[in-house]
């Protein structure tokens, strides 16, 4: 109880505040708390799931019917009015209201995309919008930028359309609050995470990399790709034996896992004869994780064989 007055309150400070553009002050994004490993939920609805979709993340509602897996595919765990689904409706409902709250965007219209490049900024949509073709989405380096787009209605976009992201940006930095209903269009590519007060349908073959949550309306899927976006883990890595050598003589590295080693290698190690220090990024859709460091020194061959360790 106490945790859930906290967010609260903090939520309540967070958006009586105006937003006064990215040089003063950037909004920080929503808190999702319990409902943040959701790829797909909703606080009240049925859950209906057609033909192959794949969803990776967590899936739930926490009041309705829940049908379709299989022949569908949950790569996360299924939540069907339990604790989980009962801890993050309250938590999706604090975001709603904050991402809602927040005042002194820059008002555009209501037709998105065919091309259009916008940078972070809290856009607000007045009424129901679309997207039709390409939104481009450029953080302009920044991989911290935000971009919250604020829609007063219903929400859709066309076939074929997309959501791309440039510039560094992040798409666990993306957030779309839609006072509607949702409709993604026939093969389109969305991206970020949608905050809605209705329905969210996926029609044939659209893709959604993000979040798609509603506080209140039936979630359905039509042969769907759904990828939760989440920040990368950093990879580990050790040494095989001393990170102080002779020179002719090698450490081994170990501990890549799907990232990229300092040296720009991608196996998961490496054979380092060279004094540097040597480390792992991990990247994704959401941003970048750096290993630990090791320092390897490689010692000239004079005197060498004066170090402890041996040497020749």
């Amino acid at each position: 109880m106490f945790k859930k007055l906290q967010q609260a309150l903090t939520a309540l400070m967070l958006f009586s505040m105006p937003f006064m553009g990215f040089g003063q002050l950037q909004p920080p994004p929503p808190d999702l708390g319990d409902a943040a490993g959701f790829a797909l939920f909703t606080s009240v609805g049925a859950f209906i799931n057609n033909d192959n979709s794949v969803v990776t993340g967590d899936v739930g509602t926490n009041m309705g019917a829940f049908s379709g897996f299989p022949p569908g595919t949950v790569i996360g765990a299924t939540h069907v009015e339990d604790l989980a689904s009962a801890l993050a409706e309250p938590d999706l409902l604090a975001a709603y209201m904050y991402l809602d709250g927040i005042l002194g965007g820059m008002t555009i219209g209501v037709g998105l995309g065919t091309g259009q490049t916008l940078t972070p900024d809290v856009y607000i949509l007045g009424s129901a919008a679309t997207l039709n073709g390409v939104l481009n989405l450029d953080a302009e380096g920044d991989p911290d930028a935000i971009f919250i787009f604020q829609i007063d209605g219903a929400f859709s976009t066309t076939s074929g359309s997309s959501v791309v992201l440039k510039g560094g940006a992040s798409l666990c930095n993306v957030y779309w609050q839609i006072n509607g209903a949702v409709a993604l269009g026939d093969g389109s590519v969305f991206r970020g995470t949608i905050l809605s007060a209705g329905a969210i349908t996926l029609l044939e073959s659209a893709d959604l990399f993000g979040q798609a949550l509603t506080k209140a309306g039936q979630i359905e899927l039509h042969n769907n790709i759904v990828t939760i976006g989440s920040e990368p883990t950093a990879s580990i890595i050790t040494a095989s034996g001393p990170t102080s050598v002779c020179v002719g003589e090698s450490v081994t590295l170990s501990g890549n896992v799907g990232g990229v080693w300092s040296t720009g290698e991608v196996t998961p190690s490496i054979v380092v004869t060279t004094s540097g220090d040597y480390f792992v990024t991990n990247t994704d859709a959401c941003g970048s994780a750096t290993s630990n460091h090791i320092q390897v020194t490689v010692a000239q061959a004079v005197g060498c064989g004066d170090f402890p360790w041996g040497g020749g």
